[in-house]
């Protein structure tokens, strides 16, 4: 199976901001209190250039002095189809990333999976503020061959607590039900690979 792998690198947010972040490049934004302080913080998923990866921003909110503070970068490593926003006859793109703040102040981002012969991963991040920074604190994933018959898998677990639960289609068309149970641990984002994920899955 081929999975579309993540590895995160996160700056300084002194780094955060060193050029202008063009408007029209923003693919997809979400507004909640990430880190419970009570003030709305923002995450937003930035376009590059044509045929690159693309960049997660944070930004949380100065209660003080009421503005949006840089809080770090991932950096070119957020895979999606190019929007093109800028190219004669521009249509939209159903292959990019999309954010969404949950009630609990978590942020889901959406990744969906670039078809690769017929085959498409499309996998889910639950990133968490704890401990000062931005973890990984869950994730799931749905594969789905189109090419073949019967030739499927899914996961869903919290990395925060090892526990989750994955299952994988037989050629019969049942699926085998599995749970998932490995050591629970707290990923800074820089630190996650899907890789790892995978594996924890049972892949």
């Amino acid at each position: 199976m081929k999975c579309l792998l993540l590895a995160f690198a996160l700056v300084l947010p002194t780094a955060a901001l060193t050029e202008p972040i063009e408007t029209q490049k923003i693919i997809t934004a979400a507004a909640g209190d990430w880190n419970g302080d009570g003030a709305i913080d923002l995450a937003m998923i930035v376009e590059t250039e044509p045929g690159a990866a693309m960049d997660m921003h944070f930004f949380l909110r100065d209660k003080e002095h009421n503005f949006l503070k840089p809080a770090g970068i991932v950096q070119e490593q957020m895979y999606g189809e190019w929007n093109g926003y800028d190219r004669p006859g521009y249509e939209a793109s159903y292959i990019e990333p999309e954010l969404t703040a949950l009630p609990n102040g978590s942020i889901k981002l959406y990744i969906p999976g670039i078809p690769s012969n017929g085959a498409r991963t499309d996998q889910t991040l639950t990133i968490a503020w704890r401990n000062n920074g931005f973890v990984v604190a869950g994730f799931s994933y749905d594969y789905h061959d189109y090419m073949k018959d019967n030739v499927a898998s899914d996961c869903d677990y919290n990395l925060l607590t090892g526990k989750g639960k994955s299952s994988k289609m037989q050629p019969d068309g049942t699926r085998l039900h599995r749970t998932v149970a490995v050591e629970g641990k707290v990923v800074p984002i820089a630190e996650w690979d899907s890789g790892a994920s995978f594996t924890d899955c049972g892949e």
